[in-house]
């Protein structure tokens, strides 16, 4: 039986055309295998749906949340070994998880060296105030202040995503904000993405597809802000989630998805807090703190004094 392959891809937080692919293979035992690609290091939410199919058992429709850069999607067994699986498929696929299991206990390490200290402030929604959009779901947003320039850490292991690393700020005016910031996004193990904006030019060290560790990868340093002379970064963490409670396997369109913020909790003088606007925090952490996310391997590593890799 001959097969046809119809694909149309659906698109969240970016703007290529060939971030992921699907492509199948008949075996001589009859199965067919359904492997997958995707060339950005962000993880993808992809849906599969066969419109025809025959002699297999398998759903009609699969959801798989995808991190490695390529693998198997699934593998079609014939009912009856002995005559082919016929189908028809066709998929789209959401940058990020969709929805994902956030690890509701998990402690944050401050963005910047262990002992420095740094004030903070919570970030309003600016899309309210100047363009009528209505603010996020959870919005939260903190920006870490400094008279100095600061190198900045991840707040918790994660791989990067995405980096801008083009502009640079007019220090002959005063500004209560701007949209041109150089930034970092990475991407954590539970599907939440932490959002890093106010890199000097030139002085970011990573790029997509690094993996990072709190303390240990520097990110880059912080640049001056206007002619006030002050340094700053501006700090969110956010996930991707259906609107409405609306199921993925519904998924039509990236209207449907919107962006979420959560509250991370931090580590600081031995405790977990949530901080608090117009107070200074000194970076801190305890080893169970920052070997979160840790493999076994990975912490021996560090205690022996040697690069993670």
């Amino acid at each position: 039986m001959k097969n046809f392959l119809y694909f149309f891809i659906l698109l969240f937080t970016s703007s290529f055309s060939q971030d992921f692919k699907i492509e199948h293979k008949r075996n001589e035992d009859k199965t067919v295998n359904l492997r997958y690609q995707k060339f950005t290091p962000n993880s993808v939410t992809a849906i599969l749906e066969f419109s025809f199919i025959t002699n297999t058992s398998t759903p009609s429709k699969i959801i798989q949340k995808l991190n490695k850069a390529e693998g198997k999607f699934i593998t079609l067994k014939p009912s009856n070994p002995d005559e082919n699986i016929g189908f028809n498929y066709s998929y789209k696929y959401f940058q990020q998880t969709i929805n994902p299991n956030l690890d509701q206990d998990f402690i944050y390490i401050l963005p910047y060296k262990k002992g420095t200290k740094m004030n903070v402030e919570e970030l309003g929604y600016l899309g309210s105030k100047y363009s009528n959009k209505k603010k996020p779901k959870g919005w939260k947003a903190y920006s870490f202040k400094s008279d100095i320039t600061q190198e900045i850490y991840p707040t918790r292991k994660g791989i990067v995503i995405e980096v801008v690393d083009k502009h640079e700020p007019d220090l002959t005016k005063t500004y209560s904000f701007y949209d041109n910031m150089n930034s970092v996004k990475i991407e954590h193990s539970d599907g939440s993405v932490a959002n890093y904006l106010g890199f000097d030019k030139s002085e970011i060290y990573v790029k997509p597809g690094d993996v990072v560790y709190p303390e240990i990868n520097t990110l880059g340093k912080t640049a001056v802000f206007d002619n006030r002379g002050f340094h700053l970064i501006n700090f969110s963490i956010n996930y991707v989630s259906t609107i409405n409670g609306l199921k993925i396997s519904s998924l039509t369109s990236n209207k449907q998805l919107e962006l979420v913020y959560i509250t991370p909790n931090f580590f600081e003088n031995g405790k977990t807090i949530v901080l608090k606007k117009g107070f200074p925090y000194i970076s801190d952490y305890d080893e169970e703190t920052l070997f979160q996310n840790f493999s076994k391997r990975q912490i021996k590593k560090y205690k022996k004094g040697k690069l993670i890799d």
